[in-house]
C-alpha cells in the first residue's frame, strides 16, 4: 500500500496544478466562470468513474450525506473564494495563504473528530502559520490587503470539507463511489452557489479559457480522488499539514508557466520554505 503521505503529497500537486491553470484561464475570462468549468469537469470525471464501482459490494449508508455536504464547501465555496484570490493576488500568494487550513483542518478535528495530534505537531503548524503570514507583509501585497481574506475563507472550507470527508470514508465502502457523491452534488449546487454568490452575473465562455479550465477540471479530480485514498489512512491532523507543501509546488510551476504574468519574491519563497520546515516538522513526528 502506498503511503498516505505520498498520495497527499500527489495530490498537492495536482491541486496547484489546477491552480495555475486556471490562472492562465482568467486572462480572458471570470473567475465564476472558471469555476463553474471546474465543477462541471470534476463532476463529469467522477461521474465516468461510477462504471467501475462494484455495487454489489456497496450499501445504502448516512455516510454518504457527508460526501454530499463536503462538496458545498469544497470544491464549490473554496474554488469560488481561491479563483477570485488569484485574480486579485496571483498564484503563489493564493497558494501559500490558503495552507491556513493546516490549522483549521486539525483545530475542528480536535473538537469533532477527538483527534489528538503529539504537542511538537503544533508547533509544526505554527512555523506553517509563520510562513503563511509572513507573505503578507510584502510590497506586493500590501496594496492589496483587503483581498486576503478571500484565500483565508478557502482554506477554511478545504478544511470542513476534509473533516467531512475523513467522516464519510469511514463508512464507504467504495472510494470511487464517495468521490461521484461529492462530484456530482458539486455540479448540481455549484452553479447556483457561484450565481447567487457574483449577483448573479453573466458567466463569460470563450475557446481560450475554456481549455485552460477544462485541464484544471481533470486536474482537480486527479487530485480529489487522491485525497480521499489518503484521508481513508491518515488523520486530517496529519494530512492537512501535508498539504502545507503546496507553496513550493506553486513557486516552481508559476516559474515555468507564469513567469510572464507573476514575479516571485524573495519574501514569497522565504514564506513558502517556512511552511515546507513546518510540514518536514510534522511528518517526522507523526
Amino acid at each position: 500500500m502506498i503511503p498516505f503521505e505520498v498520495v497527499t503529497l500527489v495530490s498537492t500537486f495536482f491541486f496547484t496544478y489546477s491552480s495555475v491553470l486556471m490562472r492562465q484561464g482568467l486572462d480572458e475570462s471570470t473567475p465564476h466562470t472558471g469555476s463553474l468549468i471546474v465543477l462541471m469537469t470534476n463532476g463529469a470525471a467522477f461521474m465516468l468513474a461510477i462504471f467501475w464501482v462494484d455495487f454489489s459490494q456497496v450499501s445504502f449508508s448516512w455516510y454518504w450525506a457527508a460526501f454530499a455536504g463536503a462538496d458545498v464547501a469544497s470544491p464549490a465555496l473554496s474554488l469560488f473564494f481561491m479563483y477570485r484570490s488569484i485574480s486579485h493576488l496571483g498564484v503563489a500568494p493564493t497558494t501559500s495563504l490558503l495552507m491556513t487550513h493546516a490549522f483549521f483542518g486539525p483545530f475542528i478535528a480536535y473538537f469533532l473528530l477527538g483527534e489528538r495530534p503529539h504537542p511538537v505537531i503544533w508547533l509544526g503548524i505554527a512555523i506553517v502559520l509563520l510562513g503563511v503570514f509572513s507573505l503578507t507583509g510584502g510590497e506586493g501585497l500590501r496594496d492589496r490587503r483587503r483581498y486576503i481574506v478571500l484565500p483565508i475563507l478557502s482554506g477554511l472550507s478545504i478544511a470542513v470539507s476534509n473533516i467531512l470527508q475523513k467522516v464519510g470514508v469511514g463508512g464507504m465502502d467504495s472510494l470511487l463511489l464517495g468521490g461521484f457523491l461529492q462530484g456530482a452534488s458539486a455540479a448540481v449546487i455549484g452553479p447556483f452557489l457561484l450565481k447567487a454568490a457574483t449577483g448573479w452575473q453573466p458567466f463569460m465562455f470563450n475557446k481560450s479559457s475554456l481549455r485552460y479550465f477544462f485541464f484544471s477540471g481533470l486536474s482537480l479530480a486527479m487530485a480529489m480522488f487522491t485525497l480521499l485514498y489518503a484521508l481513508r489512512g491518515g488523520r486530517v491532523s496529519l494530512i492537512s499539514p501535508i498539504l502545507a507543501t503546496g507553496p513550493l509546488f506553486a513557486l516552481a510551476l508559476t516559474r515555468l508557466f507564469l513567469h510572464k504574468k507573476e514575479k516571485i519574491t524573495l519574501r514569497i519563497a522565504g514564506g513558502a520554505t517556512l511552511i515546507v520546515a513546518g510540514v518536514l516538522l510534522v511528518m517526522i513526528l507523526k
